[in-house]
């Protein structure tokens, strides 16, 4: 969330604009809704995974199995985009970016295997504020160094080879309509079923904590979503080689903190960036561990495997996909690549069956388990492109929309089994 919030959303803003804004904001009301729905009842089920709450609502371990697949191939790609994103941050500073990558693995590993959930819960909060804090000065420092928003305006006009006409820059419509609407929809749907988001709402101390949690980290976003996309119009023009941040605009931040703060400074803010990245990347790892252990190892090879155990897996396991996402992050060679491969196969087959069971009795197995398998289907065959879609976010909407009609029809043609009753009691189902 961190490195798509401040390094994508300055990338869409030298892209796009003003209109750069809206991914932050959809990430913010994502955690907005994800706090007013389901952070409260979920939190209250005590579970570990959402494959979990999926086997609990249909009493089918393949669903729970499909489930965990799929999740567990999202985040090694997702953890890949932070692999990649911080060597994007060395690259900015004149490190060489694949030994940076390396590096970062390797640290995050190291305090996710051995620190747990709770250093990453403390790390994100100290490693976010000051990188909010980073860019929020640079912005202002930046602004002042243009002349504030006329002096801005001005600058930008004068690049030449911009993605988009200079004037468009301050148009927060800049993405068109389509792009605007599928950015809500995609980024908001992953948000209400990602692992590692609610890997957070589960390590909470109770349902109020985890509400207000989900709630206040929305608003927060929503209400920062600015800065980046400015961060990314500043580093065009205080840039002395923009169009090298036109070529590669996932740059913009490191190189408008160096240019504001200077080498030294600059390089204490580029370090905390850096390690915002690095907390997403832990809890994203601690979350496909718990994939791997809980979905995987207990519910189908050792259901009664001792607490030592089960740490000396975890342990293993996230050394494991460390490397795996390290081995994805130097293969594919980028940040939006990586995120889009990983997003759209689970968000297509996981977020209908999710939300269907906890809002429709009359949801089945059999129309849960097809309805999975079909959205999947429709991603795969949009990644591959044996179908083009204009844009990638068509991929996650195409699949929820097959998913939702393959799982209503199938779900009417064949019978409901009871529900779990602390399924209903928590979500009122009765």
């Amino acid at each position: 969330m961190v490195v798509a919030f401040i390094l994508g959303g300055a990338s869409w803003g030298a892209t796009y604009g003003l209109g750069g804004i809206w991914y932050g904001f959809a990430c913010g009301l994502g955690l907005l809704l994800l706090g007013l729905t389901l952070a409260k009842p979920m939190r209250a089920l005590a579970l570990y995974t959402v494959p979990d709450v999926l086997e609990m609502r249909y009493k089918s371990k393949a669903i729970r199995l499909l489930a965990a697949m799929l999740s567990l191939l999202a985040l090694v790609g997702i953890l890949g985009a932070q692999v990649w994103a911080a060597s994007a941050v060395f690259e900015a500073i004149g490190l060489p970016g694949t030994a940076g990558a390396v590096f970062a693995t390797l640290i995050f590993i190291a305090y996710t295997a051995f620190s747990g959930l709770w250093a990453v819960a403390l790390t994100d909060f100290i490693q976010i504020i000051l990188g909010s804090i980073g860019v929020l000065v640079a912005v202002v420092l930046g602004l002042n160094k243009v002349g504030g928003f006329e002096g801005l305006r001005t600058s930008l006009s004068a690049i030449p080879n911009l993605p988009q006409a200079g004037g468009e820059y301050f148009n927060f419509m800049s993405l068109g309509i389509s792009l605007f609407a599928l950015t809500l929809a995609a980024t908001v749907m992953y948000t209400l079923i990602g692992q590692d988001f609610y890997q957070r709402l589960f390590a909470s101390n109770d349902e109020k904590t985890a509400r207000k949690g989900a709630i206040y980290s929305g608003v927060l976003l929503m209400v920062l979503s600015f800065l980046p996309a400015l961060a990314g119009m500043l580093a065009l023009t205080l840039s002395s080689d923009p169009q090298a941040i036109i070529d590669s605009p996932k740059t913009a931040v490191p190189k408008l903190i160096i240019t504001v703060f200077g080498s030294g400074v600059g390089a204490i803010f580029v370090a905390a960036i850096l390690a915002a990245v690095m907390s997403t990347a832990d809890s994203l790892l601690s979350a496909a561990t718990s994939h791997v252990v809980k979905d995987l190892y207990q519910s189908f090879i050792e259901p009664e495997a001792e607490d030592k155990k089960l740490l000396n897996l975890s342990i293993g396991t996230t050394v494991a996909i460390g490397v795996l996402a390290l081995v994805a992050a130097l293969t594919i060679q980028g940040i939006i690549e990586l995120l889009i491969y990983s997003y759209d196969i689970y968000t297509s087959g996981v977020f209908v069956p999710l939300l269907l069971g906890i809002y429709w009795k009359r949801a089945t197995k059999e129309g849960a388990l097809l309805g999975m398998i079909a959205g999947s289907l429709v991603a795969v065959v949009g990644i591959t492109g044996l179908v083009s879609f204009s844009y990638w976010e068509y991929i996650y909407v195409s699949g929820a929309l097959v998913s939702a009609v393959v799982m209503v029809l199938v779900s009417l043609l064949t019978s409901p089994e009871p529900i779990d009753k602390e399924l209903q009691k928590v979500f009122e189902l009765s």
